[in-house]
């Protein structure tokens, strides 16, 4: 048995963690180890969370970014879908690849690309979101750098350029860190942490949902 699970964040960095319904996933009957939702179970995530932003803050946003740590499956997509072209002006379905090692750029000197480096293989994106700090002249690691890989874009109301930047932007919202940035943004950084926690909790304990609980 899963839990679905979504973290909502504003354009503030104000941030809500909210635990979905639970549901079932056999990795040898789907073929996947990655649990992946059916429409439904999609749709209702995203009502679930789109509700409780507009109760804690008393509006629905105007535009929705979704991260996904694996690649939508049509079911999943088409459930997203449905719960936000009704009540968003504007969003996208990001799916990011933050595990992939087999894809780095080599440099002429002795520094890795840098942060920020963006290329693209056929219709995929890799983006360099640790590296070589122009600004300070230094590279904060003793290991080579892999870029993390943008595998699907679902929506098209942003510009990749966009997307790209607000990645990187979301690598630098670790609190508990004094680095200038990690690897992953943190709508991924955290979830494996969060979920850690909401498995401990009771079916019937009602989690809080400010972020800041489990930072």
């Amino acid at each position: 048995m899963h839990t679905s699970l979504v973290q909502a964040f504003d354009e503030h960095g104000e941030g809500l963690v909210l635990r979905g319904p639970e549901f079932n996933w056999n990795a040898k009957e789907q073929g996947s180890k990655a649990p992946h939702l059916s429409e439904e179970q999609a749709q209702s995530l995203l009502d679930i969370a789109l509700d409780r932003y507009k109760d804690e803050t008393g509006q629905i946003p105007q535009r929705v970014v979704v991260h996904k740590s694996s690649r939508f499956w049509p079911d999943e997509r088409d459930g997203f879908k449905n719960a936000l072209k009704e009540r968003v002006t504007k969003f996208d379905l990001v799916s990011l690849d933050t595990r992939q090692s087999a894809v780095r750029l080599l440099t002429p000197s002795m520094y890795p690309p840098l942060r920020s480096t963006r290329f693209t293989v056929g219709d995929i994106d890799y983006l360099y979101t640790t590296g070589f700090l122009a600004d300070l002249g230094q590279y904060h690691s003793t290991h080579v750098p892999s870029p993390i890989q943008v595998t699907d874009h679902i929506g098209q109301d942003t510009p990749r350029e966009i997307l790209l930047r607000e990645i990187l932007v979301l690598t630098k919202m670790n609190w508990n860190s004094a680095r200038l940035g990690g690897k992953a943004p943190i709508t991924l950084r955290f979830s494996d942490w969060v979920g850690e926690i909401m498995r401990e909790l009771p079916v019937d304990v009602e989690p809080l949902p400010q972020f800041k609980f489990y930072t």
